[in-house]
């Protein structure tokens, strides 16, 4: 249903890619689960507002990438993600990344891989601050490695 969507279709039709991933949330693990792991995940919807939220991941299609980060590194992004809980969806900026990203256009709004990228830069880790989910998750495969998250007290991406 996810992929019949129209802004997923454009967003195949963007990436060039006949599965893009179409959406990014960034994972503070608190536990695992036989069917699934439990966290505080932060990330924003189409015309709504980032949120940080406790949440369960169990579908199987999810990819997980894991960020090589100290305690402290993870504590920025968390700290990152807190502050700006509540702020607004990144219109203008999520219609024109295909013409102007990586620029930001935007300083106090967001869509998805922008306020994931923030967190990431927030701890150090060297992305672009405004990419499509799909071009994030290309640039941050040199730097992550693919995971199943079931550590404690990791940040998943």
């Amino acid at each position: 249903m996810m992929q019949r969507h129209v802004l997923n279709k454009a967003a195949a039709v963007v990436t060039g890619e006949t599965n893009p991933m179409i959406h990014t949330e960034i994972l503070f693990v608190d536990r695992s689960t036989p069917d699934g792991v439990v966290g505080r995940a932060c990330s924003i919807h189409y015309n709504g507002k980032v949120f940080l939220e406790r949440k369960k991941f169990s579908r199987k299609n999810w990819h997980f990438r894991s960020v090589p980060c100290t305690e402290e590194q993870a504590q920025k992004a968390l700290k990152f993600c807190t502050d700006h809980v509540g702020d607004p969806f990144n219109t203008w900026g999520y219609f024109l990344t295909p013409v102007c990203a990586p620029r930001r256009l935007a300083s106090d709004s967001w869509f998805c891989s922008e306020i994931v990228a923030g967190a990431l830069m927030s701890a150090g880790i060297d992305v672009e601050p405004s990419l499509h989910p799909h071009q994030l998750y290309k640039s941050v495969k040199n730097l992550t490695t693919p995971d199943c998250p079931r550590d404690i007290g990791e940040m998943k991406f």
